[in-house]
């Protein structure tokens, strides 16, 4: 008699288990996955003159500094567009304040 009960309470204990883990792996990636954007967003460029970064100016900087890079002409020497993209947007972002920080 106790045999279909203990399977019932077995099966429903395996699937409450089921959910409550489930619920916990969703939330830790939205957790560990908040972490990593954050670490995404952090600024990789700092004020030469040492004043704090207003993150709205340095990516209203920024965005126009890869407008930048992104018209320039291409390079008849053949320079990889990465490297040339990332010259042009450093050298902006200089123009503009601003120096690429230690990581």
């Amino acid at each position: 008699m106790l045999g279909p009960i203990s399977d019932l309470l077995a099966t429903l204990l395996l699937d409450v288990w089921e959910g409550v883990m489930r619920a916990f792996l969703i939330a830790m990636a939205i957790v560990l996955g908040g972490c990593a954007a954050q670490r995404l967003n952090a600024s990789i460029y700092t004020r030469t003159d040492g004043a704090p970064v207003d993150a709205a100016k340095q990516q209203a900087a920024l965005a126009h500094c890869k407008g930048e890079a992104v018209s320039a002409p291409l390079d008849p020497q053949g320079v990889d567009w990465g490297r040339k993209e990332k010259i042009i947007v450093d050298a902006c972002m200089a123009r503009n304040g601003y120096f690429q920080a230690k990581q």
